[in-house]
Formats: C-alpha cells, sequence, structure tokens
C-alpha cells in the first residue's frame, strides 16, 4: 500500500469509529485508524531516508567538504 492508501484507510476507519454505538467496535475503529496512520508514517520514512541520504550526499560534494 501507499502512503496515500494507508491514510485514506485512516480516515474511513475514523469515519466508522463515529458512526458505531457499540464502545467496543468504535475502540477498535481507532485503534485500526492509529495503526494505518502508524503505517504511512513508517512508509513515508522509508520513501524519505534513501532521498535525504542522497541530497546530503550532494550537498557535501557541492560544498567540498569529505
Amino acid at each position: 500500500m501507499t502512503v496515500k492508501r494507508f491514510r485514506l484507510q485512516a480516515e474511513k476507519c475514523a469515519a466508522l469509529a463515529k458512526q458505531t454505538h457499540d464502545d467496543e467496535s468504535r475502540q477498535r475503529f481507532l485503534q485500526l485508524r492509529q495503526t494505518y496512520l502508524q503505517l504511512a508514517e513508517t512508509e513515508e520514512q522509508q520513501l524519505v531516508g534513501p532521498l535525504s541520504a542522497v541530497a546530503a550526499e550532494k550537498e557535501r560534494k557541492a560544498v567540498g567538504s569529505p
């Protein structure tokens, strides 16, 4: 799944949590929402991490640092 899809699923879980009248189900939807948000964050870090390393290396070379 992509970051966008994880966040979309999190939104759906939040909507379902608001619609349910059962406290146990509401808590499960909210926990699932939190899980999807954590997955999105992890996915973002995995995507940004390598890009940040490449950008940092380019900057070091441009400045002339070892």
